[in-house]
């Protein structure tokens, strides 16, 4: 490995901007079950602070793969969200077959009054969160 690379071992990224009522997730190259425990366990954490009303922009622009075995977990925070009063759902799906299953879980996990956006950029999925 050369000297200076950065290794990185976490396949997900998850942040809240509690001003602007945001929380974001990103998932990059293969997400397996552990990985996405972890995820789990920080967007539990992240929502301790959000206010009813947010909007959660997940981004699998960068995802390869996830295991089956995620989908417990992603269903989990879906309803975490859901509980804690999520109004919008924004993806960035470049590849519909990158979809993995998001939009199936969504109707098991949000209701009618939550509304789903997917955009093909993340370009076009930050314009639909100012507009």
């Amino acid at each position: 490995m050369p000297i200076g690379a950065i290794v990185r071992t976490d396949m997900f990224n998850a942040e809240a901007n509690k001003t602007g009522g945001v929380l974001t997730m990103s998932f990059a190259q293969h997400v397996d079950a552990r990985q996405m425990n972890l995820c789990l366990e920080r967007v539990t954490h992240l929502l301790s602070d959000m206010q009813s009303g947010f909007r959660l922009m997940t981004d699998l622009s960068s995802l390869d793969s996830m295991d089956p075995e995620c989908a417990l977990d992603l269903g989990a925070m879906m309803d975490l969200c859901s509980k804690k009063g999520v109004k919008g759902i924004i993806r960035v799906i470049p590849d519909p077959q990158k979809d993995i299953g998001f939009t199936i879980l969504s109707h098991l996990h949000y209701g009618p009054d939550v509304k789903v956006t997917t955009y093909e950029t993340l370009a076009d999925a930050i314009h639909g969160l100012t507009t």
